[in-house]
This record gives C-alpha cells, structure tokens and sequence, in this order.
C-alpha cells in the first residue's frame, strides 16, 4: 500500500466514525451547546469538515480554500466535504507529501500539515462523542472503524 493508500485509508477510519456521529445529530440540537463558552454541535460539526479539507486543498494546491456549498443540513454536509477531501487525498502524489507549504505561520512539509489535519480530527472527534452523549445517545461506534 503506498503513501496515499494508507492516509486515504487512516482519514476514512476516523472520518466514517465522525459522519456517523454527525447523523446523530437532529436539527433541533444544531445550537446545543454542553458549556457556554462550547461551540454549538453546527459549529463544531462543521469547523471539523471544513478544517480537514482546507488543510488537504493546501497540501495539494497550495491554497486553504473552502467548498462553495450552501448546505445546512449537517449529515448531507458531512457527505459532502468527506467525498471532497477523500478526492483530494486520492490525487496526492509522493512529490506533494514533501513539498513545502505554509501554515499556521511556520513552513512544513505536506505530509506534516496532514498530519496535523488528522491530529485536529481525531481531538475534535472526541469533543463530538462528548456532546452527542449528552444528546441523550448511547448506542456510539467504536473511536475508530478500520476497512
């Protein structure tokens, strides 16, 4: 399996398990927060789809741009940036893993600036399970689901 395979392969892990959190959302809980100073479920739900896929367009294209999309309903966004960034991380090649980009004010390899993206995933991740619990949900999956 190469380079590629095996990041595709390791967001999908991560990624099924947030979409499947996400679509156990209801729209009447878009706003829940569990803190005051918490983002609301929308918000987080959307800063960790739409975080992951500009962190992949700037490892592949040099540019942090958003997907134009006017979709509010959280499962079909999630559908819809998982679909966008697996393309993007299907069409890395070995060249772009060691080009050099700039984010978050230091210069870094590609291959690091995703890695970073899956770290900002998997902690976000966690956040998610948090608040879908406190939705009153207990049947969850598993952190992770492999192949």
């Amino acid at each position: 399996m190469d380079r590629t395979q095996q990041l595709v392969q390791h967001f999908l892990s991560h990624r099924n398990v947030t979409v499947e959190l996400i679509g156990k959302i209801e729209e009447e809980n878009y706003n829940y927060k569990p803190t005051p100073t918490s983002m609301s479920t929308q918000e987080l739900a959307t800063h960790i789809l739409t975080s992951f896929y500009q962190f992949a367009s700037l490892a592949k294209k040099g540019e942090a741009k958003p997907l134009e999309t006017n979709e509010t309903n959280l499962a079909k966004l999630a559908d819809i940036y998982t679909e966008a960034t697996q393309k993007l991380l299907e069409d890395m090649h070995d060249e772009d893993f060691d080009r050099v980009v700039e984010a978050m004010g230091a210069q870094m390899p590609a291959g690091q600036l995703l890695q970073i993206a899956m770290d900002h995933e998997i902690n976000h991740k966690g956040n998610l399970f948090v608040y879908v619990r406190e939705l009153g949900h207990t049947d969850l999956p598993m952190f992770v689901k492999r192949g």
